[in-house]
């Protein structure tokens, strides 16, 4: 997934990455594999963690104080439930 983002971003020196810690075994895997993938191209990753709309809104908001370049869903279903998106 990370050797996409670099492709579709090439230079993102921050990257955050979104998991949803009520599945805390997907959470872990996937803040891990992109924390390794991360260090290996010399980008900083940020995990942050979300599982309710307060919370999704939360992750967001702390995106432009990250200096996040990117953001990656970490592939949990609540990211495609329609109570919790929108678009703004």
């Amino acid at each position: 997934m990370f050797e996409l983002l670099h492709e579709l971003v090439p230079n993102p020196t921050v990257v955050a990455v979104l998991v949803n810690p009520t599945n805390p075994i997907r959470a872990e895997f996937t803040a891990k594999d992109m924390q390794a993938a991360g260090r290996a191209l010399g980008q900083a990753v940020h995990i942050l963690n979300a599982s309710t709309e307060g919370e999704i809104d939360a992750a967001f908001a702390s995106l432009a104080q990250l200096r996040a370049g990117a953001l990656v869903f970490g592939g949990d279903t609540f990211a495609a439930r329609p109570d919790t998106l929108r678009i703004v």
